[in-house]
């Protein structure tokens, strides 16, 4: 069995992330690892809506902002969460950039990370097939490990809600 020493999972304000995190903090602390705590921006999605030179667009520099410091905070109180379970190194990180190529790849060797926890997707599957989910590309692209969390700490199946819960 793997000893693995440098965790990352990606998480963001779903109950499939939430999952992830429970689980990440388990394998941290069992195997005395670093926990790396990941959550990436995915500016792609905002390409076209910003509010531009034209005044147009649904996302504006304030809404950017407040979406910004909404997950900080998340990742604050996940890193709480880590050390309160007896995790010794946690490190929380907040990226911009393709999600999916971030915790794939450049994350990965970035931080030196042996293992990959991320929840299973949220998409419904016509969304899956048109953009396909972050936990599929990594499942496939990562040159280490991966976990893509569906159970509880109990090992118990959480069916996903039909709509993403994000609280964000």
């Amino acid at each position: 069995m793997t000893n693995y020493q440098q965790i990352l999972v990606g998480i963001d304000t779903s109950p499939q992330s939430q999952l992830a995190l429970d689980k990440a903090i388990a394998i941290a602390r069992q195997n005395q690892a670093a926990l790396d705590i990941v959550t990436v921006i995915n500016t792609e999605k905002f390409i076209g809506i910003t509010q531009g030179p034209m005044g147009f667009g649904a996302a504006t520099p304030q809404l950017l902002q407040e979406l910004t410091n909404k997950l900080k905070a998340n990742l604050a109180r996940a890193r709480k969460q880590a050390v309160a379970a007896g995790v010794e190194l946690v490190q929380v990180h907040l990226h911009t950039g393709n999600s999916k190529l971030l915790l794939a790849a450049e994350l990965p060797a970035l931080y030196g990370t042996d293992l990959i926890i991320v929840g299973a997707t949220g998409l419904n599957a016509v969304s899956q097939f048109l953009i396909g989910s972050n936990a599929t590309y990594i499942m496939r692209k990562a040159s280490c490990d991966t976990l893509i969390v569906r159970t509880d700490l109990q090992h118990q199946l959480v069916t996903p809600p039909k709509r993403s819960q994000r609280k964000i």
